[in-house]
């Protein structure tokens, strides 16, 4: 039997909590650098709520071999505004000049979690660029499959402010909005539990 709703010669891929290995194979799951550790909490204390409460889909990645969890990356839609701008238009009461303020919208979708398991990634070093091949074999097909059944736009996320890891979305195809454009993007619509990240996005 095929594994896995996606697979490649690697890897496999399934929705959270489709094998019963999910639940204990999470809580060995390791994060690299600490300054993630928000990644490590979301997978083992809120994914399975999202996933129940239908606020988030989450998808396991397996090796395809040895069926170790290899990665995660969660999904959900979203509307983001672009290109803020403002107007002057009369009052049609009182003919007064006032400010308006207009922007464009794209309806989306928000890679809102992705890490690589460090546990597997210690006993396979000779694995190199999982987090690229996740991304070009689960990720960008999933959402290509879902933007033929409804209207879907821009890819985002919002990145940890860490050097490295912009650069390497910049790889992945993802780029930053240029100031005051950032600024006003992140006082519209960045989560609270986002503050110190940064907007990335790809048009689709």
């Amino acid at each position: 039997m095929l594994k896995g709703i996606l697979r490649t010669d690697l890897f496999f891929c399934n929705h959270l909590g489709v094998m019963e290995e999910d639940e204990k194979d999470i809580m060995n799951f390791t994060i690299r650098n600490t300054r993630g550790m928000g990644l490590l909490n979301y997978i083992q204390k809120v994914a399975f709520a999202d996933e129940d409460n239908g606020v988030m889909r989450t998808y396991i990645v397996r090796d395809i071999r040895t069926s170790e969890l290899v990665g995660y990356f969660s999904l959900k839609t979203g509307l983001i505004s672009l290109n803020e701008r403002t107007i002057e238009v009369n009052d049609k009461n009182s003919g007064i000049s006032i400010q308006k303020t207009l922007f464009d919208t794209l309806p989306g979708v928000e890679l809102a979690n992705f890490a690589i398991n460090d546990t597997y990634i210690r006993r396979h070093p000779d694995m190199k660029g999982v987090g690229f091949v996740i991304f070009e074999s689960f990720i960008l097909p999933i959402i290509r499959k879902t933007s033929e059944h409804v209207g879907l736009k821009i890819l985002y996320l919002f990145s940890l402010p860490y050097d490295e890891l912009i650069e390497r979305y910049k790889q992945y195809g993802f780029s930053r909005l240029e100031n005051p454009y950032e600024d006003e993007l992140h006082r519209r619509l960045k989560p609270q539990y986002d503050q110190s990240c940064k907007f990335m996005y790809q048009i689709l």
